[in-house]
């Protein structure tokens, strides 16, 4: 029997030539600083707007531009292993308006002027532990189970983790590094949950967040949080679709969930995960939006709207332009695409080549067993 395949592709169109946009925004998240980062900036001129007359309305177009320029930035961040805030927003766990009032709240620099007075800029920050208030719904932490096995332990001040390097990945032969987001969770070997964002007294939660990330086990940054005599973990796994659960041994695990003293670190939100510096601080992975990027998704749109081959989705999302393509037949127990299947293909490879030379793609697949 023929097999299926379903390919998802994103992609972001990035034309030759492409005309600078009047507003720009460099943005920035630092998961050591615990915030995202923003110069936001309009081109005076290239808006069409006249100073010194024009000083009042350059400004207010800039903050009032801010939550739409900065709105990628925020769906790319990382909540836990297998959710970006972008896929919380799309199925309705998150609304834009509640996402657009925190971006609006943030804290702002006065704008000031380039010397020739043809750009305006302001920066601007948004810390992640409010980001992660908006997802904390739990009222009261949830307890870590006790297991009936134990192992010698005692009380310590806090927990910290040590993720860096390559580690392998639970579930898969390959090896990757851990990243960084809201709501990591803590498993042991069996994949029981040692911690996660429930265990977490929910005032603690919104406000400090359920972990602190560093990337020296000496940093005295994160002594307020584990103290000193923290239980010190070596991660020998990492879990997840975005690799951002560590996995602890069995051993570890029952030191901290064997000890009444250590579950209530838990609930204390006292964890520190240490990470590669490279994972802790890097540029918002949000596509820029300009007006080359719509002019390639309403191309694109009209020849596929011309073509009408079947079982193929095209939209236009947080991730950038997003083609789906559903059954892709094969003939059975080989690699090899049958023939009726050639047409829609060679549909959706001229779409694709009408996003320009420079654009960028990513392709995620599934198959039936």
């Amino acid at each position: 029997m023929p097999r299926a395949i379903a390919i998802i592709l994103f992609f972001v169109p990035c034309l030759a030539i492409a005309e600078q946009p009047p507003l720009s925004v460099r943005a920035q998240t630092s998961w050591l600083e615990r915030k995202v980062s923003a110069v936001l900036s309009l081109d005076v001129e290239g808006a069409g707007i006249v100073l010194p007359a024009g000083r009042s309305a350059a400004l207010q177009k800039l903050d009032m531009e801010c939550p739409s320029l900065l709105k990628d930035s925020f769906l790319s961040i990382l909540v836990d292993s297998s959710s970006r805030l972008g896929d919380l927003v799309s199925r309705g766990d998150v609304s834009l308006a509640e996402l657009n009032r925190l971006v609006d709240g943030g804290k702002k620099s006065p704008p000031y002027f380039s010397l020739d007075l043809r750009l305006v800029s302001m920066t601007h920050e948004v810390a992640l532990t409010d980001v992660g208030a908006l997802l904390v719904r739990h009222r009261a932490p949830t307890a870590a189970d006790r297991p009936l096995e134990t192992v010698p332990t005692r009380a310590y001040t806090g927990i910290v983790v040590d993720a860096r390097g390559a580690l392998p990945v639970h579930g898969e032969y390959v090896k990757d590094r851990a990243r960084a987001a809201l709501f990591p969770r803590l498993w042991s070997p069996d994949m029981t949950v040692a911690y996660e964002r429930n265990m977490v007294d929910p005032a603690v939660a919104r406000t400090r967040g359920i972990v602190r990330y560093g990337s020296s086990a000496d940093d005295p940054a994160f002594r307020d949080i584990v103290g000193a005599d923290p239980l010190r973990i070596t991660a020998r796994e990492v879990f997840g679709q975005y690799r951002t659960d560590p996995v602890i041994s069995r051993e570890d695990y029952l030191r901290i969930v064997g000890n009444e003293a250590n579950r209530r670190l838990l609930a204390e939100g006292k964890v520190v995960i240490l990470l590669d510096p490279e994972a802790l601080e890097g540029p918002g992975p949000g596509p820029v939006k300009d007006g080359d990027y719509y002019y390639a998704y309403e191309t694109i749109a009209e020849r596929i709207e011309k073509k009408r081959p079947a079982k193929v989705d095209f939209s236009d999302s947080w991730e950038g332009l997003k083609l789906t393509i559903y059954d892709i037949r094969f003939v059975a127990d080989t690699a090899d695409i049958l023939a009726s299947e050639r047409g829609r293909i060679d549909v959706i490879g001229e779409a694709l080549a009408l996003a320009g030379p420079y654009a960028r793609f990513t392709v995620e697949g599934h198959t039936a067993s």
